[in-house]
């Protein structure tokens, strides 16, 4: 019996080891969530929207552009187009968005902030990568 129970310690000592030291290799890149549940702001939850929108693209592009996947002219053409009509979208929200939180009520308000707080970091993060692609392909080419 003491014998069987030092081979199922070891065991799983082994076990626990590798799975430890191998979730390194296999994660990737955090993706931001879109926020679980809606404020019942319109212009709130419609600036959200398309900011994950715009987010999932970037985040598509960046993410083939790191694996070293060559992606095609016609396709980044088209999600450029796609990413301008979600910029358009977003500049379109922005004027009522202070206005709208600012007559709701003090739970919708909270709620509204901390979904803007989440788009905030994926267009920062949309910002960010963006940035680094056309400023590094400009450095690049001088």
């Amino acid at each position: 019996m003491e014998f069987h129970d030092k081979i199922y310690r070891h065991t799983i000592l082994a076990i626990f080891i590798l799975v430890l030291f191998s979730t390194g290799s296999w994660s990737q890149e955090k993706r931001i969530k879109p926020p679980k549940r809606k404020s019942k702001i319109t212009s709130v939850d419609n600036f959200v929207k398309h900011s994950f929108e715009l987010y999932h693209k970037v985040f598509v592009y960046d993410s083939l552009s790191r694996a070293g996947v060559e992606v095609p002219a016609e396709i980044e053409d088209e999600l450029m187009e796609r990413a301008e009509r979600d910029v358009d979208s977003l500049w379109q929200e922005m004027p009522g968005i202070a206005d709208d939180i600012s007559d709701a009520p003090l739970m919708r308000q909270a709620k509204a902030t901390l979904n803007l707080n989440k788009s905030k970091q994926a267009l920062k993060f949309c910002m960010l990568s963006v940035k680094a692609y056309f400023v590094g392909t400009e450095e690049n080419d001088e």
